[in-house]
């Protein structure tokens, strides 16, 4: 009895983390974005947001360190800071250091997550980043050369750095989680960032198609062995 319960809240979380998640994406011509994430256990640490603010469309990955339900816990809060801080003003590097600031607040555990964090003008295509730790993204199948940073949550004093790119009309952005590039088959053999950039360097279709293609190749590779990281990916592709 007792395991039937904690298999019955541990459904409940994953059901609550499914709902923190946005299902709904924007259908506009100017801009097409799509994002999933398949968690390893019952719940995961991995995560994606987006908000949109007129012609200002903030997106952000991210990745907790360690796994099950401490690591979604903390997943959960940081979705929650994110979307609080997102307002149409603030750079992806303010909004780094000051969910950093937050984080490290009360972090006995030592948690930390990785986060990719982007805002794109819609009208003039420009986009602002801030890679914090995180695994670098391909724009039109080619990975992207960045700042790294420090991931978030780790040290209380740091003042993030970011990056832009000048246009993205005509690109397609495909920022994932380790999960993807470290997914292992029966051999140990990891799925592999050469794997990843092969495949993105074809057209696989719109944001949803590229991502479920992905999506694919990576269950298809680990076959039968079990599951060994969350699955996460957004696509963004701006007309």
């Amino acid at each position: 009895k007792e395991k039937e319960r904690i298999e019955s809240e541990l459904r409940i979380a994953r059901d609550i983390q499914k709902r923190m998640l946005p299902r709904v994406f924007p259908k506009r011509r100017d801009i097409d974005i799509y994002a999933m994430m398949t968690p390893a256990k019952e719940v995961g640490g991995d995560l994606y947001a987006y908000a949109l603010f007129d012609d200002q469309l903030y997106f952000c990955v991210g990745d907790v360190s360690g796994k099950g339900v401490p690591a979604a816990l903390f997943m959960a809060e940081v979705t929650r800071m994110f979307r609080t801080l997102v307002d149409g003003n603030l750079s992806p590097e303010a909004i780094a250091t000051r969910l950093n600031r937050a984080l490290v607040e009360d972090n006995e555990q030592g948690m930390f997550v990785t986060m990719f964090i982007g805002r794109i003008d819609l009208k003039t295509g420009h986009m602002e980043y801030c890679n914090a730790g995180h695994n670098p993204p391909l724009l039109n199948g080619e990975y992207m050369q960045m700042e790294t940073n420090a991931p978030i949550g780790l040290w209380s004093d740091l003042e993030f750095e970011g990056e832009e790119v000048d246009d993205m009309h005509g690109k397609t952005l495909f920022v994932y989680t380790d999960g993807i590039n470290e997914a292992e088959n029966i051999e140990k053999e990891h799925f592999g960032n050469d794997r990843l950039q092969t495949l993105l360097k074809k057209d696989l279709g719109n944001a949803r198609q590229t991502s479920e293609s992905v999506h694919k190749a990576v269950e298809d590779f680990v076959g039968d062995a079990e599951p060994s990281d969350d699955l996460t990916k957004m696509c963004i592709k701006m007309a």
